[in-house]
Formats: structure tokens, C-alpha cells, sequence
């Protein structure tokens, strides 16, 4: 069961004090939270140490015993230093980032294929040549389909897409839906 908020404020309290040191608590118990109860919860869970009556009588201070006493244990201080770890986490070493490609189904790398072949005899105005070839030199099949995945630049993508939009007007527009899917939104 997770600590609630009073008890992580008492567990918190805790660590700041000094190593060995007993944090006390007397009546009336803090607007903030309820401190008497936070800490006999956490004291059940071995986070805390809660003093005997022997120790709250030798804390006696201008004849005001306390209600209670208690200090961290080892495993509080190890709960408030994994707490700590997991709010700011240690940044992890990554690898370089992987170019992120876009899928195009094999019927589309035909189709590219042949508006290159077409854009570079000179019959195809309007489509980027070389721009095509270099994200059609990026085209990786996906092992157990006809898909194919373009890792190319803007110009690249350009031209893919000025060719699959040429391809949904004249007979088959679901190829470059395909591709426009894929696309972060425009903003």
C-alpha cells in the first residue's frame, strides 16, 4: 500500500532531521497534517522508529511532555531516496535516434519506380528526379510484407507525395491516402 500525502510529509520531516535525532510532537497536531496518526502508520511499516516512554520523558522541555517522538529508520531513508530517483530519474544513455520512415505499399514503390523512370527521360514534369531517386534508394522492405518503408528528407517526401497524387487522379487514390495518414498534422 502507497504512503498517503500526511505520511510522506512526516517521512520528509523525518529525513531532515539529523542522523539519530528524534523529531517530537505535541498537542494540538499541526493544521498540515495529522502528525500523531502519520506517524504510528509509518512506524507499523518500519520507516520510522517511534520513542518509549523512558526517551519522551527525557525529551521533557519546560515540564511539556511530548505526545510523541520518533526518528527515520534506514529503510525510511532508503523510500525517500528511491522516491527522489523516480521524481528525476537518472537520464538514460540512447542510442542516436533511428530515422523515422514512411510506409508505402509495394504496389506505390512500382508506381515511384516508374514515374522516375519517367521523370528522368523527361516526360514527367513537375517531379523532383533526383529527389525521388534518393528516397527510393532509402526504401527498406518490411520483412513479411510487400511494404516498404522511406526513410527520406522533405524533398524526398515531396516528391513521393506529388507522385502518389498524381496516382489518386488518374486511378488509385489509396496509396497516397495511405502515406498522407502517416504525416503529422499540418499547424
Amino acid at each position: 500500500m502507497t504512503l498517503r500525502r500526511d505520511e510522506w510529509i512526516v517521512l520528509e520531516d523525518l529525513g531532515d532531521q539529523p542522523e539519530g535525532a528524534w523529531m517530537t510532537g505535541t498537542r494540538p497536531l499541526e493544521k498540515r497534517y495529522r502528525a500523531a496518526t502519520a506517524v504510528r502508520d509509518i512506524a507499523e511499516r518500519g520507516l520510522c522508529d517511534l520513542a518509549p516512554d523512558d526517551v519522551l520523558d527525557g525529551l521533557t522541555t519546560g515540564g511539556d511532555r511530548p505526545d510523541w517522538a520518533a526518528r527515520i529508520t534506514a529503510l525510511g531513508r532508503t523510500v525517500l531516496t528511491y522516491r527522489a530517483l523516480q521524481d528525476n530519474p537518472t537520464p538514460a544513455v540512447e542510442p542516436a535516434p533511428v530515422p523515422t520512415g514512411y510506409k508505402v505499399r509495394g504496389t506505390d514503390i512500382d508506381i515511384l519506380r516508374s514515374a522516375l523512370a519517367a521523370a528522368e527521360a523527361g516526360t514527367l514534369a513537375g517531379i523532383d528526379a533526383p529527389a525521388l531517386r534518393r528516397a527510393l534508394a532509402g526504401a527498406v522492405p518490411v520483412a513479411g510484407s510487400r511494404q516498404h518503408t522511406l526513410t527520406t528528407g522533405k524533398d524526398g517526401l515531396a516528391a513521393v507525395i506529388a507522385v502518389l497524387h498524381l496516382e489518386s487522379l488518374v486511378r488509385d487514390s489509396s496509396g497516397y491516402n495511405y502515406l498522407l495518414r502517416q504525416l503529422p498534422p499540418a499547424s
